[in-house]
C-alpha cells in the first residue's frame, strides 16, 4: 500500500509540474492581429497578354531588387540556397480587390478539405451535428477530421467560419488532426507567412493567418466578423486541455481548381 501511495503521489506531482510548465508559455501562443498582411499575391492586371506571367506569380517588374519578401524567413541567412523564389502554393489564385468582394466569392456549398502546407495538414472537413444532452445541447466532436460549425459561413464567404480539430484524443481515439497547430504562433514570430486553403466544390480559397489567441474553454464564443475570415480551434495544452488555441486567417485569394 505504501508503494502504491508513493507511485500515486509521484504521478500527481509529475502532472502538476507538467501543468505548471505547460502554462508558462501561454503568452508565446498569443500573436496580436496584423492588418498589414504580406503582399502574397501580386496585383491582378486589367488585361493579361499572351505569354505574360500567370496570376499568382510575381512578374520581374513587380519584384524588388532583392526579393526578400518571397524568401521564407528561415532562409534569409542563406539566400543562395534558395533555388525557387516562387511559392507554388500561390499559383493561379486571383487576389481580392475592391472589384472582387468576399461577399460574392463564396459558393453555396461547404468546404470538403482544409490544407495548411506549412504544418503538413491536409484533412477532410465534415459538418458537425448537434447532440441532445438532456436540458442542453452541444456540437458533436470531429472524428479523425476537421469539423465545421454548420451555422457559420461557408468557405470564401463573408463572415467568420469556425473549424474545430483535435490536438489529440488518446481516450476516444478521434484523431490529432490539429496536433501541429500550436506551431503557428512560433512561425508568425519568425516572420513566416502561414496559409490555409479551403477546397469547396472545385473552388479553392486562400487564407493568410493574421493572428492567434489562447482563451479558457469557458470563455470561447463563436463571434462573427465584418470581413471574410476563418477561425481554427484546438485544445491546449496536452494532458490538460482546458484552453482553446484560436488561429485566425483572412481571405486573400481564390481560384477555380477545375479550370486548372
Amino acid at each position: 500500500m505504501l508503494a502504491v501511495g508513493l507511485v500515486l503521489l509521484g504521478g500527481a506531482g509529475a502532472y502538476y509540474l507538467y501543468a505548471a510548465r505547460a502554462t508558462s508559455n501561454f503568452d508565446q501562443l498569443i500573436v496580436p492581429p496584423t492588418s498589414d498582411l504580406a503582399q502574397a499575391l501580386p496585383p491582378q492586371p486589367t488585361k493579361q497578354a499572351a505569354g505574360s506571367q500567370p496570376i499568382g506569380r510575381p512578374s520581374p517588374a513587380w519584384q524588388a531588387l532583392y526579393p526578400g519578401s518571397v524568401i521564407p524567413a528561415r532562409q534569409w541567412a542563406d539566400p543562395r540556397g534558395t533555388l525557387d523564389l516562387d511559392n507554388p502554393l500561390l499559383d493561379g489564385f486571383t487576389p481580392l480587390s475592391p472589384e472582387n468582394r468576399p461577399s460574392i466569392v463564396g459558393p453555396v456549398g461547404r468546404a470538403q478539405r482544409v490544407k495548411i502546407p506549412a504544418l503538413g495538414i491536409d484533412s477532410a472537413i465534415e459538418e458537425l451535428g448537434i447532440l441532445a444532452l438532456g436540458d442542453s445541447s452541444a456540437y458533436e466532436t470531429p472524428n479523425l477530421t476537421v469539423g465545421h460549425i454548420p451555422d457559420t459561413p461557408n468557405a470564401g464567404s463573408h463572415g467568420n467560419g469556425w473549424y474545430f480539430g483535435h490536438l489529440e484524443s488518446p481516450i476516444q481515439g478521434e484523431g490529432n488532426v490539429f496536433a501541429r497547430l500550436p506551431l503557428v504562433p512560433e512561425l508568425l514570430r519568425d516572420g513566416e507567412d502561414v496559409y490555409v486553403v479551403l477546397v469547396s466544390n472545385g473552388q479553392e480559397y486562400l487564407y493568410q493567418v493574421s493572428q492567434t489567441d489562447l482563451i479558457s474553454q469557458d470563455d470561447i464564443s463563436l463571434y462573427q466578423a465584418g470581413d471574410a475570415r476563418i477561425t481554427l480551434v484546438t485544445c491546449y495544452p496536452r494532458l490538460k486541455y482546458d484552453q482553446r488555441l484560436l488561429v485566425t486567417a483572412m481571405l486573400i485569394g481564390f481560384k477555380d481548381a477545375t479550370a486548372a
